[in-house]
């Protein structure tokens, strides 16, 4: 009997096993959707129905997994074990032909599989048939509330990485947004713990029902990528247990995730790949975890901690040859020298080949999948459109009727911009993609006239991305920027991105290099223009354009040169100073519309729609945004469209919070996130009334940076996140402390109207493991069918420690007809009364008081009733 197989008992490991088979063989995804209006049955085609004879071919095969993890194991040699705890290419790691072992393939994907990638580098592989369904990304699947949301993204991304040939696609994932400024917020799921726990598990579901592993990441607390690699995450472990780590938890024992993947953040002075506490104590020992750990690309490990503290897989590291990984050649001294024993990897190694058995890579009839069909393009139009959220309507300016309108003015960076390939590891390259432009086109055809402009600032503006060649890895349009130690510039500190060519040094004086490649669009002269405080030149093709010069605030140096279109130019300039510098041009065919042209043609449109927001040179792996305003002097825009046509429907597309002063004036918001490839189509839907809008907010919206918590208490910086606010995250920490937000966690409006009635209890006492049933009457009081998500919002009302006002516990997305009523459900358990106690190590459910508070949003609560708990001493 090998030492590693034994980490389950029989009848825990046969548990598993049963539960993997049932829901394979169950058709759940089928039959739950049934009963549920926000999915038709056009919407639900691609979720088809094995066949019985298919159900209990798969179910047999999972039946089997650990006969044949006894046959194999044994027929490994040391070296062929070694082989497979580190990789072999970029996204794979080998096979072992002799045995049957296929090489098992990982892509990126949380909202689809990435483009193909070259075997031994991170070139693009050339493919011309590695196109694939841009879904929204995890944000919009939160902002719907909806757990057949996040079955239907889990289903096509599964589908579709099995269509690829992949193992395990590297997804979904469910750090939470503490920071508004973090750069990948746009890829989570917001940021309550029970919000992302209860859409974690039916999204692992989908994809694994696939044959094909998901991959839930990143492990744990990676909240910033400002020194993602060596930022030391040290919460407090009520903190850590309470927040962190629940949704990772409910992967793992309530969807049986086949592979979670690491962070890069270090944990309480060491990489959480290698945490003895996250991954031996916590994902296998009391959550008893039977995947794999594997690493994100170039992470900060080594040989002995990695091997002894629960790392499987090594991806990525930054070395010369795959031999030199930390877990292989390596690994194999450590062990053949007595250092690391040999039982330590036999219990990787049953890990992967229960994974690699379970997905049915060495079964010959492994489902198949598919890819870019129909049904994935609806599926993604529908995600879409129920992630939309509708925070503003006022006079019900919406939806626009079509018949009453004959001009449209559309403007905005984001009314024709596409986002799939960019944000970084997330980049999706889609087979098409419908911009909100696109979208209105195709409602309205010839029927109505747009337009689309391109409001100018009256500010002084940096040289637009949309003239640049240079591209970040994330794919997203920027400019290189390199700091210097010295003057003169030769010794170089540190290099990094930025969107824009404009720095500002906030009184610390710099020497620095900013440059790209531009290629522009019309042939003719172009005056390259600096506003700087500081010395200044500018180079062209390394040749200077403005020598060397001493700059100043309020005046812009200019110097013009002919330029041919669609010739690309290298563009290097340089600034040495303690203020603000920034690099603009005029060219000959201005993009931009003059203020008096966009605001004379917004008074005479019949309608005014400005798509705004973010794109994926704010929100991007790798860097964090340096603020919370609307880039590109947005807010400037807004205002004065605003003052000339009241009626103005403002749409914010970005995954992370922004400051809009500018929110009160507006009659109509919405935010949209980043839609996927049908993001035209879906916004078009709520726009005119075709989807009634039933999002609601996953994250809060500060009126301003210095609101959230990790800014105001000084805990955001390079070297130590000590997470201060405790269980106070978002919303919780907006009601700790008597800030109100723009939008609360959980608004969103709706073109119904809804009444909340007759609350019930199932009792108004409970002991001990009893669980407490909650109830209350949805009415659909309007004339238009539409959905309210129902929210319980839990408060412990004796605490001995202190507990959020609010914490979310329940809720449920209820789908009405006009003037219809339904009864909503909710069951709370013990665990959610519960909270971590340092003492005990344990979950607590002190006896005392506590309030159930139903409502529309954390700040709209329309019902509530209290009841005791009492716990057996």
């Amino acid at each position: 009997m090998i030492k590693a197989y034994n980490v389950l008992t029989k009848n825990k490991m046969k548990a598993l096993t049963v539960s993997l088979a049932t829901f394979l063989c169950s058709g759940m995804l089928n039959t739950a959707s049934a009963a549920h209006p926000s999915i038709t049955p056009q919407t639900i085609h691609s979720l088809s129905v094995l066949p019985d004879s298919e159900k209990q071919r798969i179910g047999e095969r999972i039946a089997n997994v650990e006969a044949e993890i006894k046959r194999l194991f044994p027929l490994l040699t040391l070296e062929e074990k070694i082989s497979l705890v580190h990789a072999a290419g970029k996204f794979h790691i080998p096979a072992i032909e002799r045995l049957g072992i296929h090489e098992m393939w990982m892509s990126d994907g949380p909202h689809g599989v990435r483009y193909e990638i070259d075997r031994d580098s991170w070139a693009p592989a050339g493919w011309t048939n590695d196109y694939s369904t841009y879904l929204p990304p995890l944000t919009a699947v939160a902002a719907s509330w909806d757990e057949h949301m996040a079955s239907l993204h889990g289903n096509v991304l599964g589908a579709e990485a099995r269509h690829r040939n992949k193992d395990l696609i590297l997804g979904p994932g469910v750090n939470l947004a503490r920071l508004p400024l973090y750069g990948r917020n746009f890829e989570y799921m917001g940021e309550d713990p029970f919000l992302a726990s209860k859409l974690v598990v039916p999204t692992v579901k989908a994809i694994q029902a696939n044959d094909v592993g998901a991959t839930v990441k990143h492990y744990a607390l990676n909240t910033q990528e400002l020194n993602r690699i060596g930022v030391n995450a040290t919460p407090d472990e009520r903190t850590l247990r309470e927040v962190y780590l629940p949704a990772f938890e409910a992967a793992v024992k309530q969807a049986n995730v086949h592979a979670i993947m690491g962070a890069y953040n270090e944990f309480r002075g060491t990489n959480a790949n290698q945490s003895e506490h996250l991954v031996n104590t916590i994902l296998k020992g009391e959550w008893g975890y039977q995947g794999v750990l594997l690493t994100d690309w170039n992470v900060d490990i080594n040989t002995y901690d990695a091997a002894m503290n629960g790392l499987d897989i090594e991806m990525g590291t930054d070395v010369a040859s795959f031999d030199d990984y930390f877990m292989a050649k390596p690994l194999l001294e450590m062990i053949k020298n007595g250092k690391v024993p040999e039982s330590v990897l036999d219990d990787k190694v049953v890990r992967i080949l229960r994974v690699q058995l379970s997905i049915g890579m060495m079964d010959k009839q492994r489902l198949s999948g598919e890819r870019n069909t129909d049904a994935h393009h609806q599926d993604a139009r529908t995600i879409a459109t129920n992630g939309v959220v509708l925070l503003k309507n006022d006079n019900q300016v919406l939806p626009l009727q079509a018949n009453k309108i004959s001009n449209i003015l559309v403007l905005g960076p984001n009314a024709d911009k596409r986002h799939g390939f960019g944000g970084g590891s997330s980049e999706v390259k889609a087979l098409y993609e419908m911009t909100p432009l696109d979208g209105l086109k195709a409602k309205l055809g010839d029927k109505v006239k747009i337009t689309l402009m391109r409001p100018a600032s009256s500010q002084f503006m940096p040289i637009p991305n949309d003239y640049l060649t240079t591209r970040h890895w994330t794919g997203t349009p920027s400019w290189q920027i390199n700091y210097y130690q010295d003057a003169a510039m030769t010794q170089l500190a540190s290099e990094s991105w930025i969107a824009d060519p404009q720095f500002d040094a906030k009184g610390q004086t710099q020497s620095l290099e900013i440059k790209a490649n531009i290629k522009p669009m019309a042939t003719g002269n172009h005056s390259f223009n600096i506003k700087a405080d500081g010395q200044v030149a500018l180079f062209i093709n390394d040749k200077p354009l403005i020598s060397p010069s001493k700059a100043h605030a309020n005046k812009v140096i200019s110097k013009s040169m002919p330029l041919v279109a669609g010739e690309t130019y290298a563009v290097s300039f340089r600034y040495q100073g303690d203020k603000q510098a920034t690099l603009g041009w005029e060219t000959p065919n201005s993009l931009n519309n003059s203020e008096s042209e966009y605001l004379a043609a917004a008074k005479k449109a019949d309608a005014v729609i400005y798509f705004g927001g973010l794109s994926h040179a704010d929100d991007r792996e790798s860097i964090d945004r340096p603020n919370m305003v609307l880039p590109g002097q947005q807010d400037e825009v807004i205002s004065k469209l605003l003052s000339v046509n009241p009626n103005t429907i403002v749409m914010m597309i970005g995954g992370s919070a922004v400051e809009m002063p500018w929110a009160k004036e507006a009659k109509v918001l919405l935010w949209g996130w980043y839609g996927g490839m049908e993001a035209g189509n879906a916004y078009a839907d709520i726009l005119f009334g075709d989807a009634n809008p039933s999002g609601k907010m996953p994250i809060t919206l500060p009126k301003k940076l210095t609101d959230t918590a990790p800014i105001a208490l000084n805990d955001y910086n390079a070297e130590t996140s000590r997470y201060s606010e405790g269980v106070f995250i978002g919303y919780r920490w907006f009601e700790q402390q008597d800030i109100e937000p723009e939008f609360p966690f959980g608004h969103g409006l709706s073109y119904s109207q809804f009444n909340y009635t007759d609350m019930r209890l199932s009792s108004t006492s409970i002991r001990d493991n009893n669980s407490l049933k909650v109830s209350v009457n949805i009415t659909n009081t309007s004339k238009v069918d539409g959905a309210e998500v129902v929210q319980l919002y839990l408060r412990d009302m004796d605490s001995s420690v202190p507990r959020p006002i609010k914490e979310l516990k329940g809720f449920d997305k209820v789908w009405l007809k006009a003037g219809e009523t339904q009864t909503a459900q909710f069951t709370l358990t013990q665990r959610d009364l519960s909270f971590w106690d340092v003492k005990s190590n344990n979950w607590l459910a002190e006896s005392g008081e506590f309030e159930v508070m139903l409502g529309a949003s954390v700040n709209d609560i329309r019902l509530s009733k209290k009841f005791d708990y009492q716990a057996t001493k």
